[in-house]
């Protein structure tokens, strides 16, 4: 099947709006959820489960995870992305291998809306390229904003790379889930920059309506650009994953990313990353804990298929296992500290 025959069309929508509302995408995503749920069992078996998943609330000197068990997420959290693993498997994110129930929405030229049957957050979609192109963001931050954009403040975006939480390295992908549940808010409002951190040249631009600013929390280090204009935060964005591939080496860096948009004024979060998964993750015994880190666990919500991880892993494992997964906030900052100097940075 390919993607024609797998879209929805407005007649096929319309049983499944819930409003007239004067921003058609939107509902038109809400209707392609609420149609998923009815036709597709895997999707409604994916919520009911995501209904019944347990959660609890670790806090560490004012910052707090939540740290949820959802078994359903074990394929993921397990699955083999090595070379050899991917190229024996079919991409299960290319038209002809999504199962027949299965259908989307169409999102620009070349993207495709479709929801996830193992939700880890409500309203958890994925948006999919229509070709097999690998894993990559160049050229794609200008649409981790745009559907920020178009999806509004109640969702946030996000980005796996690569090496860093994507399931599918082989095919590029970003997903969009309810920003209803997201720590990292929390951390960024209660968070401000901090003088010995900005450099002049960055703190004049917040003046103008644009940020860039460091965070370290809970053994994890991030990049915030904060900006209205949508052309700013972009170039600014390739500008620092250029910083970071020519200082780690490697033609994409390894990094998680999340956006979102309130209030008009774009938010980009990048998770700079130093591995792929903790040790513990291949330990056995009881040094053994199944979490592998994606951008929804680096924004504060790890998710862990085994509830005997679920249950023993407290705060002091949690800040080990990001900081072993992180960029180092000290490296991060002397990476971003010549990018300063630019008044006016260009994309790649």
């Amino acid at each position: 099947m390919n993607w024609h025959a797998r879209m929805l069309n407005a007649d096929e929508l319309k049983p499944y709006q819930k409003s007239q509302s004067e921003y058609g995408f939107r509902d038109d995503v809400v209707a392609l959820i609420e149609h998923q749920k009815e036709n597709w069992s895997a999707l409604g078996e994916g919520y009911a489960a995501l209904s019944q998943i347990e959660t609890r609330r670790i806090e560490s000197d004012g910052s707090s995870v939540v740290v949820q068990h959802n078994p359903r997420r074990v394929r993921s959290t397990a699955a083999a992305v090595d070379r050899a693993s991917i190229e024996a498997r079919k991409c299960f994110l290319c038209a002809d291998h999504l199962p027949a129930e299965e259908k989307g929405i169409a999102y620009d030229e070349n993207l495709v809306i479709l929801c996830n049957p193992f939700p880890v957050l409500d309203n958890h979609l994925v948006i999919t390229h229509k070709n097999h192109v690998e894993q990559k963001i160049d050229g794609h931050i200008e649409d981790l904003l745009a559907l920020a954009f178009d999806l509004g403040e109640a969702f946030f975006v996000l980005y796996n790379g690569a090496e860093c939480g994507a399931s599918a390295p082989d095919h590029f992908h970003l997903q969009a889930c309810s920003r209803k549940l997201l720590p990292i808010d929390e951390v960024l409002k209660n968070t401000e920059p901090s003088a010995d951190i900005d450099c002049d040249v960055c703190e004049d631009l917040a003046r103008r309506d644009f940020e860039l600013f460091t965070l370290g929390d809970f053994g994890r280090s991030a990049i915030v650009f904060r900006a209205a204009s949508r052309i700013e935060i972009t170039n600014w964005a390739y500008q620092v994953i250029q910083a970071l591939a020519a200082a780690t080496g490697k033609p994409e860096p390894m990094m998680n990313l999340i956006a979102y948009f309130e209030r008009g004024i774009f938010t980009l979060i990048l998770f700079p990353r130093a591995r792929h998964r903790p040790a513990c993750f291949y330990g056995e015994g009881e040094a053994r804990m199944m979490i592998s880190p994606g951008a929804v666990d680096m924004a504060g919500i790890l998710v862990m298929p085994e509830q005997a991880h679920y249950e023993k892993i407290d705060a002091g494992q949690i800040e080990a296992i990001f900081k072993e997964v992180s960029l180092p906030i000290e490296q991060v900052e002397e990476i971003l500290e010549p990018l300063c100097a630019i008044q006016t940075p260009v994309g790649f």
